[in-house]
């Protein structure tokens, strides 16, 4: 309990234990995932994320092996379409975050790929149709030693809120000098750019229509809202997916009611995992 209560207030992972036994693609970068938990929980919920990680160990009998010294593998809850998953290697509990499956499909070319401290976690960066993404893999555990820059691989594709609510009917000011509307566009950019410079890479702010009746699903006792939603229309590709958010991520004046008929705009985590297994 000890170990687990002093994981949460860390907001991150200890080292050492799970690093990987093979050599890893510099640099890797301190930290970790288990800060995500914001998304799902509100801050003053830790007892109940611990309790949560306790019960997944306790009742997954199956866990998920990968290679790191002493042994690591991969809990898992059995809720879906959102699940819980906690890593272990080498007897130490390393992370645990909110996982989305499956996912929509995307084709990514990798151009980086970003492990953590730890070696089972890390981040991947590319191109889908030409637009620039980066995001957390929830598998860098399994398949951290398959990628190779350059080459395509697909990925089922799912994000977490932050924040999102209605979306302003703002206009931007294009090279020409001439305002246009953001009413039914589908954008994003990196949450650095904006006024969160210390935004992670996988953090994006976006601004999309709802593309379909909104829904809900439960998850660890919590109801989380489904919001199909668009990023981007890269060559013609939509980079549609889920965007998953509690309802305290969620403006109250947001009235999802009538989703169909409004823009959503705010902040995202995304992530995904590797689908050509």
């Amino acid at each position: 309990m000890d170990r687990l209560r002093h994981f949460i207030k860390r907001n991150g992972n200890s080292s050492g234990n799970g690093a990987s036994s093979e050599p890893l693609p510099p640099p890797a970068k301190s930290g970790g995932h288990g800060d995500h938990w914001g998304c799902v929980f509100r801050a003053v919920e830790q007892d109940t994320i611990l309790a949560l990680i306790q019960d997944v160990v306790a009742n997954d009998s199956r866990p998920d092996g990968f290679q790191a010294p002493g042994g690591g593998a991969a809990y898992h809850s059995s809720s879906s379409p959102v699940r819980v998953c906690v890593l272990v290697a080498g007897g130490t509990l390393e992370s645990a975050y909110p996982e989305a499956i499956p996912g929509t499909e995307w084709p990514i070319v990798v151009r980086e790929v970003i492990p953590w401290a730890n070696g089972i976690e890390g981040q991947l960066s590319g191109e889908c149709h030409g637009a620039s993404v980066s995001f957390f893999d929830t598998r860098f555990y399994a398949n951290r030693y398959k990628y190779r820059v350059g080459e395509q691989y697909n990925f089922r594709m799912s994000a977490f809120a932050y924040t999102a609510g209605r979306a302003s009917d703002a206009e931007v000011e294009i090279d020409t000098g001439t305002k246009v509307s953001l009413k039914g566009a589908r954008a994003y950019m990196p949450a650095s750019l904006g006024t969160n410079t210390d935004a992670d890479i996988d953090e994006y702010w976006f601004h999309s229509p709802i593309e379909s009746a909104a829904s809900e699903v439960e998850f660890a006792g919590r109801r989380l809202h489904v919001l199909p939603i668009t990023m981007a229309i890269p060559g013609d590709f939509d980079m549609s997916l889920v965007l998953y958010a509690a309802g305290h991520t969620l403006d109250a004046s947001t009235n999802l009611d009538s989703a169909e008929e409004i823009d959503l705009e705010g902040y995202l985590w995304l992530q995904g995992y590797m689908a050509d297994l």
